[in-house]
C-alpha cells in the first residue's frame, strides 16, 4: 500500500514537472519566434528601405513591449513629409533626445521607420579561429540562425506537450506523429552534420593550401578536454590552442599536441595565415578526424528508426 502511494506521488511529480517544462519551452519558443519575425522584417527594411536623416521631436523611454525590458530603448517621435512617425530606438552607448538628428530606415511599402542594425546579433568574434569549436552555423544569417533555434525549440516543446497529453489520454495518433517527426528531424540532422563535416575539412584544406606561412609570437598555450564527462584522465582527448600576437593583435589558434608540449611564452611559432578568411592555424595542426563521428552517429540512429517503416511485418 505504501509502495503504491509513493509510486502515485512520483507519477504526479513527474507529470507536474513535465507540465512546467512544457510551459517554459512554449514561452521561450514564442519569444524566439517573435525575434525571428522581427529579424525578417529588419532584413526586408535593409534590402528595400532607404536611409533618411530626421530630427527627433520627442523621446519617450516608457516601456511599450516585452523587448523594452531587455534593452535600453526609447520611442522617437519625428516628422517626415508632413506626417508624424514614432519608432523604437535602442540606445547602445549613445543617448538620443529631442533635437538630435538620427538616421533611420524608411520603407515606403510599410510607411514605417526602423533603426538600422537593430536585429539580434550573435557572437561573431574573429579573435578565436573557426577551427576551434567548429560549426558551419556561423555562416548562416542572423535570420536563419533564429529560424533554426525556433525549429529546435518547437520540436522540444512539441515532444514535451505530446508527452503530457499522452500521460492523461493515451492518444495513439499523437505518438505516431511524434515518432514520424523524430525520424524526419534525425534525418535532417544527419544531412546537416554531414554538410558541417564536409565544410570543416574544406575550410582546413583552404587555409593549408592558400594560407601564407608566417611566424607569430606565442603568449600562452592551453588545452581542454573534448568530453567533459570523461573521468579517466588516461582516456581523455584534448583540444590544444595557443594565444598568439600578430601585427599587434591577439588571436587564439589551434595547435598540435607536440606544439603544446614544447611551446613556452614568447616562443616563435610557424603558422598558416589565410587573409581571405582572416584565420590562423599552426603548421603542425592536423585534421580532427573525430568530426566524422557525429554524422555517422546520426545516420546510424536514423537508419535504426527508419528501418521499421520499410520492413514488412510478418
Amino acid at each position: 500500500m505504501l509502495k503504491q502511494f509513493f509510486t502515485s506521488i512520483g507519477r504526479i511529480y513527474n507529470f507536474l514537472l513535465s507540465l512546467i517544462v512544457a510551459g517554459i519551452l512554449g514561452v521561450v519558443t514564442w519569444f524566439c519566434w517573435g525575434l525571428y519575425q522581427d529579424s525578417r522584417l529588419q532584413s526586408q527594411f535593409v534590402r528595400e528601405g532607404k536611409l533618411i536623416s530626421v530630427t527627433v521631436d520627442e523621446a519617450n523611454q516608457k516601456q511599450r513591449s516585452w523587448r523594452d525590458i531587455l534593452s535600453n530603448s526609447t520611442y522617437l517621435t519625428f516628422s517626415y513629409q508632413g506626417k508624424t512617425y514614432t519608432t523604437r530606438f535602442v540606445m547602445d552607448g549613445k543617448f538620443v533626445g529631442s533635437g538630435d538628428r538620427v538616421q533611420l530606415l524608411y520603407h515606403p511599402g510599410y510607411d514605417r521607420f526602423r533603426q538600422p542594425d537593430s536585429e539580434v546579433k550573435f557572437d561573431q568574434s574573429k579573435r578565436k579561429s573557426r577551427l576551434i569549436d567548429w560549426t558551419s552555423v556561423r555562416d548562416f544569417s542572423n535570420e536563419n540562425k533564429l529560424l533554426l533555434l525556433c525549429i529546435v525549440l518547437t520540436t522540444a516543446a512539441f515532444f514535451m506537450i505530446t508527452g503530457v497529453i499522452v500521460t492523461l489520454i493515451p492518444v495513439t495518433f499523437l505518438q505516431d506523429i511524434a515518432r514520424f517527426i523524430l525520424v524526419t528531424e534525425l534525418f535532417v540532422a544527419s544531412v546537416f552534420f554531414t554538410y558541417d563535416t564536409w565544410r570543416y575539412y574544406q575550410y582546413y584544406q583552404h587555409i593549408k593550401t592558400s594560407g601564407q606561412e608566417v611566424t607569430v609570437k606565442v603568449l600562452e598555450t592551453d588545452r581542454r578536454a573534448k568530453y567533459r564527462n570523461s573521468k579517466s584522465s588516461s582516456w581523455r582527448e584534448y583540444v590544444y590552442q595557443a594565444t598568439i600576437r600578430h601585427q599587434q593583435q591577439e588571436r587564439v589558434i589551434p595547435i598540435s599536441e607536440d606544439d603544446y608540449d614544447h611551446l613556452k611564452p614568447n616562443d616563435p611559432l610557424k603558422a598558416y595565415y589565410d587573409e581571405s578568411v582572416n584565420d590562423f592555424m599552426s603548421v603542425n595542426y592536423s585534421l580532427d578526424y573525430e568530426q566524422v563521428l557525429v554524422p555517422l552517429f546520426f545516420w546510424l540512429i536514423s537508419f535504426i528508426l527508419i528501418r521499421p517503416f520499410f520492413v514488412r511485418k510478418k
